[in-house]
């Protein structure tokens, strides 16, 4: 049995924990709160609104660190493991282009739904809204993910026969 590369397998690890994660909070988030908030006994929109606030800055520090773990993790298996595995698949650095980008927006939402400074104030004005968004656009990176993984990798370049220099002295040449 082949021995397992440790430091690659915790960086995927780590990749797909994160993954898990942002996705699975961000339709949580989405989908589950607004729901147990209107459900809940709450007397005002306001109170609903100071809760859904507070989950949301509670998910920041997590959401963060996995932003920082995805950037590393990611970084680490394209430019070290996955690219290598792909030369002469434009198609997997086109999809990787499009991941990189939709996970951008993803960040850019997560950064924006749980910052406190007063530039994202309309965003959390509408926050269902722009989490639905974040959801949304999260899943679409995990389906690219999974058409990346499904792409055949390149097969290796054939070696080329190594060449076996001989010597012949003057002598036996005679």
């Amino acid at each position: 049995m082949d021995e397992i590369a440790l430091l690659p397998l915790v960086m995927r690890w780590l990749h797909i924990l994160s993954a898990t994660v942002v996705v699975g909070g961000g339709v949580f988030l989405w989908l589950v709160v607004p729901r147990a908030l209107t459900r809940a006994d709450l007397s005002t929109g306001d109170d609903r609104s100071a809760v859904q606030d507070a989950l949301l800055r509670l998910w920041g520090p997590l959401f963060h660190t996995c932003i920082l773990l995805f950037l590393v993790s990611g970084f680490y298996n394209y430019l070290l493991i996955t690219r290598f595995e792909h030369t002469e698949q434009p198609i997997y650095h086109m999809l990787f282009g499009v991941k990189f980008l939709l996970a951008l927006v993803v960040f850019a939402l997560g950064v924006a739904l749980t910052s406190r400074h007063d530039w994202s104030a309309r965003v959390h004005a509408n926050a269902r809204f722009w989490m639905g968004l974040l959801a949304v656009v999260a899943i679409a990176v995990v389906l690219v993910s999974g058409t990346m993984r499904a792409l055949p990798k390149a097969p290796a370049a054939p070696t080329a026969p190594v060449a076996v220099a001989v010597e012949t002295s003057a002598a036996s040449a005679e």
